[in-house]
């Protein structure tokens, strides 16, 4: 305290001088921390609310990419489906065609028309196929 007592009694101006300074760049130093701080806050806030918007982007991007997830197994499914009924019908078919080939195996199939013989009988039922004799009479009816 004596100090200070010593201080008031000389020029007030003298003592008061380096606290003036001293106070000011304090008081700027103080509004600078204050802006500085302001602007973290809104680079804060503004990185904050990209984040935000960018999330709501990709769920939007997670939905819509499980929806055609669902649409492809779905049809994925139905071709599965459709392509078990294909194979289980190619081998039907596979199978009649065998037994089918088994069958004809045990006949002998002309080549063409031309190795078939038919009688002409057969093509023309209505003539008769040997030579015709006249009918005489012989001496059974004698007059």
């Amino acid at each position: 305290m004596s100090s200070s007592l010593a201080k008031a009694g000389s020029s007030g101006s003298d003592v008061d001088a380096p606290n003036a300074t001293i106070d000011e760049k304090r008081r700027k130093r103080m509004i600078s921390n204050r802006e500085s701080a302001r602007r973290s806050r809104m680079k804060r806030q503004k990185h904050l609310g990209g984040l935000v918007s960018e999330k709501s982007i990709l769920e939007r991007k997670i939905y819509e990419d499980n929806e055609k997830y669902v649409a492809i197994w779905q049809s994925h499914f139905a071709l599965e489906s459709q392509n078990k009924i294909l194979r289980d019908e190619k081998m039907k078919l596979a199978e009649n065609l065998k037994n089918l080939q088994q069958i004809l195996s045990g006949y002998e199939v002309p080549e063409s028309d031309q190795d078939i013989e038919v009688s002409d009988r057969f093509l023309n039922p209505w003539q008769v196929s040997s030579p015709v004799k006249p009918i005489t009479a012989s001496g059974m009816f004698k007059f």
